[in-house]
């Protein structure tokens, strides 16, 4: 993980935001807010163009301070025929910290309320792409951290509009260059617009030779002219922009953490969902759990999985924090995890690992033992996560569950999937038909396996113990552990110590009695025999071979594949997705799931970059069998 520069608050000597870096002002003597609604909106002729459409992409090339993004918000929170749902993408390499962006923002008081919500939600800075609701979701900030050149190539979406906005071209000629015009192209629809403050010869020229037509028009605050632009060139592939179903209607296979959420993150799109779940309630598998943890990882090459967790936790924390002022609010709590590590030498790992990643804190720091102040002694330090989180799980499925536009029936088995003309049927043990919808999610952990053998899903279990102890007999420490074994904060009374693997012809008691006897090496003064087990749990955890999870449309059977090199070029089992393979990372994950699918089959910004979506595509197993097979032949 390469660390992320904050910019640098510095004022010129007329008083305007200025980058000693660049050696440029940030916006223009006439102010931020005023050049962000005569260039970049009016230039992209907004707010009409946003009129009439279900959601609207803009993309931006230079963050900022955000003024662009919070004249755009303000004008469409006030605008009556506004579309339904705002999506903002913007690239910034050097982001201002939350409190200068406090300072930056107090001269603009007439965005205060708009201001204020921002920087409540500002993400941690840390490389790749930051999903950030707003307006109770309705207003979507994709905010991606890095260079643009890095970054614009790894992003699936279809602006309709683009703000080019970035230091002077002298100034920062990485950022005005035929690579990132020939990517604004690729990201650009047949009628996407384009405005900018510049007219150099070079960027007009540029962006016609990658598909733009450009003309001049009247400048702002004392510049003679600005460029404006539209699409002109057919875009030649789409990739990951699957057809949008007709209707509006999905079924969802499983109520549990993933179902919960893919259909949670539909409903609020305005879709109506149906969920069949073969148990008598919902919340029936691992979702049952009476407390789960969540926390990112770390790896010193910022490893897939660290990224994905980082990922998963931040969506899933907005998402609660969203739920708290809900009607059915979900049970949860924040009072950190530490990973404890199991030797000296992963200890030594983790100091270096926060260091030289230069981990915020926010998100982690690195403690010893000597500074944990806690009644039972540690065995040894390790990361302390502070962006963590304990959670009931079927509190969280309830509260998804519970918006007007999901419809639960329990005690439905789906049997077997039937494909006719559009449309999925779903037959149960019987072969009455339980439904059909031209959109099916399947949710239902390694069922979906025998459920769809077709799309040859690599799927297996592994049975986890779960034991419950009082909290009277071990109220510390206050936060979470993990190791060994791991120990949940008191929910209802209870703690949560888990989760132990049931070995073959091994009884469920002698596993949970396991689990004490790896916390016992977490912490070594703990007197296990004096605490007893209040009930165990036991339930299978699903996963694929490489502990990533599988996310998105379904592959067709290996054998009707065409010659495929990417994942984009793999056919697809039509209107069929899947959440599924989520490990021990079920909280992780789940909300992040239902936000990729629903954005797929919604047509919005992705809410990851290319090399994430790659690693959770469900093909990914079937291209591989492709490449051996094409290896064997040219052998």
């Amino acid at each position: 993980m390469q660390p992320i520069t904050p910019a640098r608050l510095e004022l010129s000597s007329e008083g305007v935001p200025y980058s000693s870096q660049f050696d440029d002002i940030y916006h223009s003597r006439g102010g931020g807010l005023a050049q962000a609604r005569e260039v970049f909106m009016a230039g992209n002729g907004l707010p009409a163009a946003w009129r009439g459409h279900e959601h609207f992409t803009i993309l931006e090339t230079g963050f900022g301070q955000g003024l662009s993004f919070l004249a755009t918000w303000q004008t469409w929170a006030a605008d009556p025929q506004r579309c339904a749902r705002l999506h903002f993408v913007s690239i910034e390499q050097f982001p201002f910290t939350r409190d200068d962006l406090a300072q930056l923002h107090a001269h603009y008081p007439e965005i205060a309320s708009e201001a204020a919500a921002l920087r409540a939600a500002w993400p941690w800075l840390t490389p790749g792409v930051h999903r950030v609701e707003l307006a109770g979701g309705k207003v979507i900030l994709t905010l991606v951290l890095g260079e643009a050149g890095h970054w614009l190539p790894q992003l699936e979406l279809a602006a309709d509009a683009i703000y080019l906005d970035g230091f002077a071209p002298d100034k920062n000629p990485e950022l005005w260059c035929e690579p990132i015009y020939r990517q604004l192209r690729r990201l650009a629809h047949d009628h996407t617009t384009l405005a900018t403050y510049t007219v150099a010869g070079h960027v007009r020229r540029g962006l016609t030779a990658a598909g733009f037509s450009v003309e001049r028009v009247a400048g702002f605050a004392g510049k003679r002219q600005m460029l404006r632009g539209t699409s002109t060139i057919a875009a030649q592939w789409r990739n990951r922009r699957p057809t949008r179903p007709a209707s509006r209607q999905a079924i969802v296979i499983g109520a549990g953490m993933a179902g919960a959420a893919c259909a949670w993150q539909l409903a609020r799109r305005g879709w109506q969902v149906t969920i069949l779940e073969q148990a008598s309630q919902i919340a029936s598998g691992s979702s049952g759990n009476h407390v789960g943890l969540m926390h990112p990882t770390f790896s010193r090459d910022d490893n897939l999985q660290a990224r994905l967790t980082r990922a998963g936790c931040a969506l899933t924390l907005q998402v609660l924090r969203q739920l708290d002022s809900s009607d059915v609010p979900v049970p949860w709590g924040n009072p950190g995890q530490l990973q404890v590590a199991k030797n000296a030498e992963q200890l030594d790992l983790m100091a270096t690992l926060s260091s030289e990643l230069a981990i915020p804190d926010e998100l982690a720091r690195f403690v010893t033992a000597e500074q944990l102040n806690t009644h039972y002694r540690i065995a040894s330090g390790g990361l302390f996560y502070k962006a963590s989180a304990w959670i009931h799980p079927p509190g969280l499925c309830r509260a998804l569950l519970a918006h007007p536009g999901i419809t639960v029936k329990t005690g439905q088995q789906v049997a077997r999937l039937q494909r006719n003309a559009e449309r999925w049927i779903l037959l149960g043990t019987d072969e009455t038909a339980l439904g059909e919808s031209e959109t099916v999610i399947l949710a239902n952990a390694t069922a979906a396996a025998r459920l769809c053998p077709q799309a040859e899903l690599p799927l297996s279990d592994s049975l986890r113990v779960v034991s419950r102890i009082p909290a009277t007999e071990l109220s510390e420490p206050p936060f979470s552990l993990s190791g060994p074994s791991y120990l949940t904060p008191a929910y209802q009374g209870l703690r949560c110590v888990g989760a132990a693997e049931l070995a073959a012809g091994e009884d469920e008691a002698t596993a949970a009695a396991r689990n004490l006897a790896g916390l016992r090496k977490v912490l070594p003064d703990l007197d296990v025999a004096g605490i007893s087990l209040h009930d165990w749990r036991c339930c299978p955890r699903p996963a694929s071979p490489d502990r990533l999870p599988l996310i998105g449309a379904l592959p067709v059977p290996g054998e009707q594949h065409s010659p495929a090199h990417q994942l984009w070029q793999l056919a697809r089992l039509p209107g069929l997705y899947g959440a599924l393979g989520f490990g021990a990372r079920g909280l992780t994950w789940c909300m992040l799931a239902g936000e990729l699918i629903a954005s797929q089959l919604s047509g919005e910004p992705l809410p990851l970059d290319r090399a994430l979506l790659d690693a959770v595509d469900p093909g990914r197993f079937a291209l591989r069998a492709l490449r051996r097979k094409g290896s064997r032949s040219a052998d």
